[in-house]
């Protein structure tokens, strides 16, 4: 979530194994410029929460298709202010052995997006 007004949000995340289990989440108050900033910082904080799991192999899914085009055709296209959040995704992508991006229509990241709302004051850190 993020306020236009405020500049500032939540990130959520939610990792999942394989069969679609739930290992971890994560709430995460941050401050972006702009919304697809605000989705890169979130895309970032997954990747840097599945490599402190120690996670190797990830799929990485979002609903910011700017952002998920923009990482699997190692672009720059869209917002400036998103794409050095974006690089140090891709710059973490080479610490798994396997890692894909994934654009879900908003619909399918409900878990994330419950998490991340800012409704949802009781929820902190890391679970």
């Amino acid at each position: 979530s993020w306020v236009a007004t405020s500049k500032c949000g939540y990130a959520g995340i939610v990792v999942r194994n394989h069969e679609g289990n739930f290992v971890a989440a994560k709430r995460e108050q941050i401050g972006a410029p702009n919304v697809a900033a605000a989705e890169a910082s979130a895309i970032l904080l997954g990747c840097d929460l599945a490599k402190s799991l120690g996670l190797d192999r990830i799929i990485v899914e979002s609903d910011s298709k700017e952002n998920i085009l923009n990482l699997v055709n190692a672009s720059s296209s869209g917002s400036w202010e998103a794409f050095p959040i974006l690089f140090k995704a891709l710059r973490l992508r080479g610490s798994f052995l396997d890692c894909r991006w994934s654009w879900v229509p908003r619909s399918a990241n409900a878990a994330v997006h419950r998490l991340a709302s800012r409704s949802n004051p009781e929820m902190c850190g890391f679970t």
